[in-house]
């Protein structure tokens, strides 16, 4: 058998990512690869959205650092450029980098908490592959948020993993301490009437 040589990868620059088009994807590079996921269905934004709002308004009250959402890309040890649907990075990780609030690039490494909602296109693997970019790359908690099971998987590794149902709550640990979330409002239907 005669191995036949591959073609070297794309190394994509943070300019070639920023300058796609607004094409209604989410933009990703996973080994080399451009990576493209279609927009979110109207639950998944919603229970990104509700998080985002309630974590972000934690933090900024409390000024811990920045809550961001799914449009920031971070930039992982591996040169694969992730973007999480929410995540969370602390102040003094920020002044650390001299990263500010107008800075143009994708940041370097990995949030320190990561919280993806899961879609029913997503694999084991692709699950796996984004849980070990992210603790490679700085993570120190990641939620992934399964709306079908209604409950959220809490890693503090690759294989350090605990289920929590909707009767828990998610915890902001030593990130965001004193944050607490009840499960069940990710899921709960409009309470304005």
């Amino acid at each position: 058998m005669i191995a036949m040589p591959q073609a070297p990868k794309k190394a994509w620059t943070e300019e070639e990512l920023q300058s796609l088009p607004d094409d209604g994807f989410v933009h990703e590079i996973v080994d080399g690869e451009l990576v493209m996921s279609p927009k979110n269905n109207f639950e998944h934004e919603n229970i990104c959205a509700a998080l985002l709002t309630a974590m972000r308004t934690f933090a900024k009250g409390r000024q811990l650092g920045v809550v961001i959402g799914s449009s920031a890309g971070y930039w992982m040890s591996n040169g694969n450029c992730r973007a999480p649907d929410v995540s969370f990075i602390p102040r003094e990780r920020l002044l650390k980098l001299g990263f500010s609030p107008r800075a143009r690039s994708f940041f370097p490494g990995a949030p320190d908490l990561a919280v993806e909602v899961l879609s029913p296109s997503n694999t084991p693997a692709e699950i796996e592959a984004r849980l070990s970019d992210f603790f490679a790359s700085g993570a120190q908690i990641v939620w992934l948020i399964n709306p079908v099971t209604q409950s959220v998987e809490v890693c503090h590794s690759p294989t350090q993993r605990t289920l929590v149902g909707a009767g828990g709550e998610l915890d902001g640990e030593h990130l965001l301490e004193g944050f607490r979330y009840p499960i069940a409002d990710l899921f709960k239907e409009w309470d304005w009437q």
